[in-house]
């Protein structure tokens, strides 16, 4: 098959490709499948590494604290799935005997652990248990659009009957069959590297031979542009509470997201919030813009000074009926995982600054 030919001789030497001889260690293919959903590879190579430091094995992860966990996905985004991992983990962990991780035996059975879903788990079983089954992401639908010349949104729902039955049948090739996590790799690369949106290089194209775009000349018009999403305007208050701690240095309140936070479950960051009823004594220090999936948000950031601390509740606990984490001033930056808090706190440090 020469698709994979092509990918034996130009595959990428990523941390998560073991040997491509054989199947690969499902934790590992697990772990990097979950970072680079909706993350740059150059992103992701080194939080991989120091994860897998960190945490080498599944029995590892179920054990962290998310304060081990925390620091080593920071700059990923998408925070939740990292939560979601280590509830799977403990799951796995918890029904296998001690050093002998008890795997789901097929995709489905992956599908019922937490942030696992049809694209993860086609992943997970192809490249780390050999099952033929096909992996589409974004990369491979825009391949298979220019094998079959079709001009539409590749986003398109209706699309997405007729890429798995395209996909199924090249990977029916008994050669395909035999590596499918081969397959499924070399499709995604050839569209991060090859069949790219803007001037593909077909010449360098191991199917080019069987492409319809190439034949018709209309690489430009297969596919057409993504549908894109609407955008909701959004614009939030965020409060940093401050007050001198016990020692007289400045301390930082940082609040615990619950499940009904509209961004950011779970994760650990500046009190936001849409009204505009603010508690007396805030100063406003500036505004921004950041984006959160389909939201365009407008942030406007206050501070809030407090008095020095004490055993009493203090003005911002009071107000939001929650108890924040006072934090150092000199290491809250470390402790941010979302740009959205981090965004925040440089215009407050810029704000305090002599």
């Amino acid at each position: 098959m020469q698709l994979l030919a092509w990918y034996d001789q130009n595959k990428r030497p990523l941390p998560w490709r073991l040997d491509q001889a054989s199947l690969r260690d499902p934790y590992r293919t697990w772990v990097s499948e979950v970072m680079l959903q909706q993350t740059l590879i150059p992103v992701v190579i080194p939080a991989y590494q120091r994860f897998l430091k960190k945490f080498p094995d599944v029995f590892a992860l179920s054990l962290a604290t998310e304060d081990e966990l925390r620091p080593l996905v920071k700059g990923l985004g998408y925070y939740r799935r990292f939560g979601m991992l280590q509830r799977a983990a403990k799951i796995i962990a918890g029904v296998s005997p001690p050093g002998k991780p008890l795997w789901p035996e097929n995709q489905d059975a992956w599908k019922v652990l937490p942030g696992i879903g049809e694209y993860t788990s086609a992943a997970i079983g192809s490249i780390a248990f050999g099952i033929p089954v096909p992996v589409i992401d974004g990369n491979v639908e825009r391949v298979l659009c220019r094998l079959a010349d079709i001009r539409q949104a590749p986003n398109l729902p209706e699309l997405k009957p007729r890429y798995r039955q395209m996909i199924t049948k090249m990977l029916g090739n008994p050669i395909a069959t035999a590596r499918p996590g081969d397959f499924n790799q070399a499709m995604m690369e050839l569209g991060q590297r090859i069949c790219t949106p803007k001037s593909p290089d077909c010449g360098a194209c191991p199917i080019s031979a069987k492409c319809a775009s190439r034949k018709a000349k209309s690489q430009h018009l297969a596919p057409a542009p993504k549908i894109r999403p609407a955008y909701e305007e959004v614009r939030l208050q965020m409060i940093i509470g401050l007050r001198r701690g016990l020692d007289g240095k400045r301390e930082v309140a940082l609040f615990r997201r619950g499940s009904k936070s509209k961004f950011l479950k779970g994760s650990r960051g500046f009190w936001y919030g849409e009204t505009r009823d603010l508690p007396s004594g805030t100063e406003n220090v500036g505004s921004f813009r950041h984006s959160i999936t389909k939201h365009k948000i407008t942030a406007d950031v206050q501070i809030l000074e407090m008095k020095p601390a004490t055993k009493k509740s203090c003005k911002i606990s009071a107000w939001t009926k929650e108890s924040p984490d006072w934090v150092p001033a000199g290491v809250v930056e470390n402790e941010l995982i979302s740009n959205l808090d981090v965004k925040a706190w440089r215009l407050v440090t810029r704000r305090l600054q002599p």
